[in-house]
């Protein structure tokens, strides 16, 4: 029986600097185009990606984490997509606020950022999470959605371990 390999935590970066910085192949879609969300896990720092296309991903700065659900669990392509909707009514306000962004720092203290690509640039906003837990941040419901690909993940592991 072999070992899985150790996860590697260089290719946390790697990966969200990429996918902020690519561009989505596909048709051109007007607005938002990938959602990522950055915030503080234990004693490191988690990335929940969302695409147009239903595309998503969970990155975990220890080096694991999930990709291709999107593909095989519609579920979480649904998830994705719902997320991509949402930050597309919240585009607007990013825009106004100044807030685009060339480089990608991660979130510090109790602070949940949310990285809108759109076709020609990156924005920024960021929540408490204390505000959000409560229900009072505009992000809210943008992180309950990156949630819900979370969730899709784990039932879809919980899943796959119970066959």
């Amino acid at each position: 029986m072999t070992t899985p390999p150790k996860a590697d935590p260089a290719i946390y970066s790697v990966m969200r600097e990429n996918v902020l910085r690519m561009q989505i192949p596909g048709p051109p879609v007007e607005g938002v185009r990938l959602v990522l969300m950055d915030w503080i896990v234990g004693n490191g720092t988690a990335s929940v990606l969302a695409t147009f296309d239903g595309t998503a991903s969970v990155y975990l700065s220890s080096g694991g984490g999930f990709i291709g659900g999107g593909q095989r669990h519609p579920e979480i392509a649904e998830a994705a997509k719902s997320a991509v909707k949402l930050a597309q009514e919240l585009l607007p306000a990013a825009m106004k606020s100044d807030a685009k962004v060339d480089a990608f720092e991660l979130p510090q203290g109790d602070s949940v950022y949310f990285y809108l690509r759109t076709n020609d640039a990156v924005f920024l906003a960021i929540a408490k999470e204390q505000a959000m837990a409560a229900g009072s941040d505009p992000l809210t419901p943008l992180g309950g959605a990156m949630q819900a690909i979370v969730t899709g993940y784990r039932l879809a592991r919980q899943q796959a371990s119970s066959k």
